[in-house]
């Protein structure tokens, strides 16, 4: 029983997370962390899965813990919430050792404030560090030339 109870431990302990949490008080805030373990400062044991924000998925061996896929957690969270720009974007990390060098934990931490079509139109807007443009190809291959065989 007490070897299940370590096992558990252990296995918490060394899992990466990747959490996005959207609020709506008032104005839509996004916060992002996305954080994993790693031996002797550089070798990733546990990271979290930014293709599954806020689920209980982990990836073995592999660093996730990048301020590139923070933001594009972020692209997504603008797309799905329909957001036309984003003010008070921040990013900062966060290193947790664990006998001495021996294990770190190291997060990234995003944020910002998604501004939608209304907001634009009244004085909220002032500040947006970022317009997104939504236009898009109709098709895949609309920007691209033909081919035709001989």
């Amino acid at each position: 029983m007490k070897r299940a109870a370590l096992l558990a431990l252990a296995a918490a302990l060394l899992a990466g997370c990747s959490t996005v949490t959207v609020s709506r008080n008032g104005s839509t805030m996004v916060n992002i962390e996305n954080s994993g373990w790693y031996l002797l400062n550089f070798i990733p044991l546990a990271s979290g899965n930014p293709a599954k924000p806020n689920g209980f998925s982990t990836r073995l061996f592999s660093k996730t813990v990048t301020l590139e896929n923070n933001i594009k957690m972020l692209d997504k969270v603008i797309e799905d919430e329909g957001a036309v720009a984003i003010r008070d974007l921040t990013s900062f990390t966060i290193d947790e050792h664990i006998l001495l060098i021996l294990l770190k934990r190291h997060a990234y931490h995003t944020s910002a404030q998604l501004l939608m079509e209304d907001d634009m139109a009244r004085s909220s807007a002032a500040g947006a560090t970022r317009v997104i443009n939504r236009k898009r190809p109709s098709s895949p291959d609309e920007n691209s030339t033909p081919h035709t065989e001989p």
